[in-house]
């Protein structure tokens, strides 16, 4: 609990301790025409176009290990409001150790569970925190937090593990591929490292409406995933 009240007082701060001597001219206009909190901001995304790559894991599947590699492609609208317009990703699913050695240990005859092979949507991103972090005296990180949400399609197998008795090394196969649709929603940081570029660091829930021992249900995918984006030029 006291490492929770502890993180939230930090972000609360940081536009505090960030606060500078406001600067002139256009930019300090619009700053005060936005009532902006932290002054001086470097990097602004209004109109511009975001391209990013990343690679992540979804760290809390015992069944499945994926490891995914994507790129999104994003339309900022103001700094506050964007239009995440695709977000593709990869996966690389294969059965972990644990749902093999169950099987067989067990002796289960039949085991279904969902690998993603491919993540397709489309979301609206909504920044309302950024702020400034002191790093190493003058150094100044500048950080952007992000939350997405929107729909999405994703190519899945059904896959079935069947063992015929305990101790007996278990059969994969594959029940049924097919497209599901999701409910996907997420919390990103981005440092921007100058104006075109930024490191990033996404949260996300790709949750799959999908069927699973002849009954659909809704089923998490949550996913961890770090990368660049680059920024074109303001229209």
């Amino acid at each position: 609990m006291k490492t929770f009240v502890g993180l939230l007082l930090f972000f609360v701060a940081v536009p505090v301790f960030g606060t500078g001597e406001d600067i002139g001219g256009s930019q300090g206009v619009h700053e005060k025409g936005i009532n902006a909190i932290v002054r001086n901001k470097l990097y602004y995304k209004q109109g511009r176009i975001e391209v990013g790559g990343h690679a992540g894991v979804m760290p809390y599947d015992s069944l499945i290990n994926h490891f995914m590699a994507g790129s999104r492609l994003t339309w900022h609208l103001s700094d506050y409001l964007g239009w995440e317009i695709i977000d593709a990703q990869l996966a690389f699913p294969t059965l972990t150790s644990f749902s093999t050695g169950l099987v067989q240990d067990k002796g289960i005859s039949r085991m279904e569970t969902l690998k993603l092979k491919t993540m397709i949507g489309s979301h609206i991103l909504f920044s309302p925190l950024y702020g400034k972090m002191r790093l190493f005296g003058k150094a100044i990180l500048w950080l952007d937090i992000y939350l997405i949400g929107g729909v999405g399609f994703n190519n899945t197998d059904v896959v079935q593990l069947s063992s015929t008795g305990t101790g007996v090394a278990g059969t994969e196969s594959t029940v049924r591929t097919t497209w599901d649709p999701s409910l996907n929603f997420g919390l990103g940081f981005k440092i921007f490292l100058n104006d075109a570029m930024g490191l990033v660091l996404d949260f996300r829930d790709y949750i799959v409406m999908t069927e699973l021992y002849g009954e659909r249900s809704l089923k998490s995918n949550f996913t961890v995933s770090a990368g660049l984006s680059f920024f074109l030029p303001t229209f």
